[in-house]
């Protein structure tokens, strides 16, 4: 049994249902919400400014996996990998050396990528802070003298076009790991490696046949033998052999010559079985890839670098002349350091990190296919490789299904920016690609991306995508919002109260006496049922929280 609220009142289907306990599932499913959708229904402020510290398809991307619940599956595919060492190790003889060095190199990368999953928790946890400062310290000189708010916004525009280049470093750095060097190679090289390559799979698939029709051959001609040893008249010993000997010529003759378009030998004898077909999957796919996108992405960072020199050498220029503006423009600069550092340092280690965890992909494999020869056959040995097709599954999964979810979230997204965002009319509609890049484009094509990341702008942008996940979710749980108008304008404020109490089911504000007030709160009088005033008094040195009806 179900109660609901403070009186406890029993929930139960109509009487027309008649699958019971299909009603209470589907109650359940819908009225409680997973942990990884918690936070988009239940946030404050300081969640907003973290997740707006991240580049924008960063925040696209966990805000997906966050809806679809791919965190859980992530955490499943870790504590799988683990799990399958662990079966591999306990096959393992405590003599073999080879199998305790693979095993000893898998918790050396195990512990890297620890190092570097906590360098990237260390800049997420410090960046919202000094993003803050930041903007508090533009927000506070910004008005007084014009040099003041000058100095201010060319450091800002340095930083943004500095990062706008990082960026760039970063898709450039990706590129050339990935997959340029094979577009480059040509279409005809790629073309005859790929036949190559499929001539290497014919022949392996050959040299199996016969390899396993090899071994049932003695067997066939051990029975043979038996045959001829019973037959009456018995058969003398010339003619026994002669008979054996064709039947062996006739069976060699069914695997010779090798078949049509089977490679004499193996060119590429590091590729067998599925690899060989994941380098015959790449190469089909590379074929898009050219010069040309190399040299854009050149071009964006020598734009952007250049761009980042000559605001520094303007604000340089009149730094001199503003002594307050000096020492805004000092702070300022350390921040925009200590941003760029903890930017780079993050960045640098969640490129590691994907270099990393693909040597530990290699490297369980490498595990698994010795204690496979070790202990073949072992129940430990399948279990670990249950857990590893598990886990090839999930990965599967994870590639598959964030891309599913592209299309809706930006139609919703582009409906709540269009409500929340001062000015909005200028971004028609917003564009996530399968990978989560985000083009806010103007009714011209225009991609307007970088003109609306003001620090405003990169908070509505996160709200309009919390907003987002949470009407393509279907749930109807209350959205609780604790102090949500920070660092926005006049006009964004309206625009985000309005697109938040616009909703179905009951929305929570906790607001301080400075943000629902005057015409913000008139801008949502009729949605609001009732008000309550939080006042936190000291009783012997604890604080206590009492909660006042209030008449709006």
């Amino acid at each position: 049994m179900i109660y609901e609220g403070a009186k406890r009142i029993p929930v139960a289907p109509p009487a027309i249902v008649n699958d019971v306990d299909q009603w209470f599932r589907e109650f359940i499913a819908q009225t409680f919400i997973p942990p990884s959708l918690a936070e988009f229904f239940l946030f404050d402020g300081e969640q907003v400014q973290r997740y707006a510290a991240k580049a924008m398809a960063k925040q696209v991307e966990a805000a997906i996996k966050g809806l679809l619940g791919l965190p859980v599956l992530e955490s499943l595919k870790e504590s799988l990998g683990k799990y399958a060492d662990a079966r591999r190790k306990s096959a393992a003889l405590p003599s073999d050396e080879t199998v305790h060095a693979v095993e000893a190199e898998i918790e050396r990368l195990l512990d890297e990528i620890r190092v570097k999953k906590e360098i990237i928790q260390h800049a997420d946890t410090l960046l919202p802070a000094l993003e803050r400062e930041q903007d508090q310290l533009v927000q506070q000189f910004g008005g007084r003298e014009i040099t003041v708010a000058m100095v201010s916004d060319l450091t800002r525009d340095e930083e943004r076009f500095r990062a706008a280049a990082s960026d760039a470093t970063e898709a450039l750095i990706k590129l050339l790991n990935e997959e340029i060097a094979l577009a480059l190679a040509g279409p005809d090289l790629r073309a005859r490696t790929l036949a190559r390559l499929r001539a290497e799979e014919l022949r392996e698939a050959w040299e199996a046949g016969k390899t396993q029709g090899s071994a049932n051959l003695e067997r066939y001609l051990a029975r043979l033998r038996e045959g001829l040893d019973q037959l009456t008249p018995p058969l003398e010993e010339p003619k026994r052999e002669a008979v054996l000997s064709l039947v062996r010529e006739a069976w060699e003759a069914l695997w010779h010559p090798a078949p049509e378009g089977c490679a004499d030998s193996y060119r590429f004898a590091g590729l067998m079985g599925a690899v060989r077909q994941q380098a015959i999957d790449r190469l089909i796919t590379v074929g898009a890839r050219s010069a040309a996108d190399l040299e854009e992405l050149l071009l964006t960072i020598r734009t952007n670098q250049d761009a980042a020199e000559a605001k520094k050498r303007e604000r340089l220029a009149i730094e001199p002349h503003a002594p307050e503006a000096q020492r805004v423009s000092e702070r300022l600069k350390e921040i925009s350091q200590e941003v760029g550092r903890l930017s780079a340092e993050r960045g640098a280690a969640e490129r590691e990190l994907v270099s990393l965890e693909g040597k530990l992909a290699a490297k369980r494999q490498e595990l698994g296919r010795y204690t496979d020869r070790i202990g073949q056959g072992k129940p430990a040995i399948r279990q670990a490789e249950r857990a590893e097709r598990v886990i090839a599954l999930i990965e599967a999964i994870l590639k598959e299904a964030v891309p599913t979810q592209v299309g809706t979230i930006a139609e919703a997204m582009t409906k709540a920016w269009k409500a929340m965002a001062h000015m909005s009319d200028r971004v028609q509609r917003i564009e996530i690609s399968p990978d989560c890049q985000v083009r806010m484009l103007s009714e011209t094509g225009e991609d307007l991306h970088e003109i609306e990341k003001s620090a405003g702008g990169s908070q509505v942008f996160t709200q309009a995508l919390i907003y987002a996940v949470t009407q393509v979710s279907g749930y109807r749980f209350p959205f609780i919002v604790d102090t949500p108008l920070a660092r926005l304008s006049r006009e964004q404020r309206l625009g985000v109260l309005k697109t938040f109490t616009d909703r179905p089911g009951q929305v929570i504000l906790l607001s301080t006496d400075e943000e629902v007030v005057d015409d913000k709160l008139e801008a949502i009088r009729d949605r609001i049922l009732a008000a309550y005033d939080l006042e936190v008094l000291q009783d012997g040195g604890v604080p206590v929280t009492t909660i006042k009806p209030v008449s709006l």
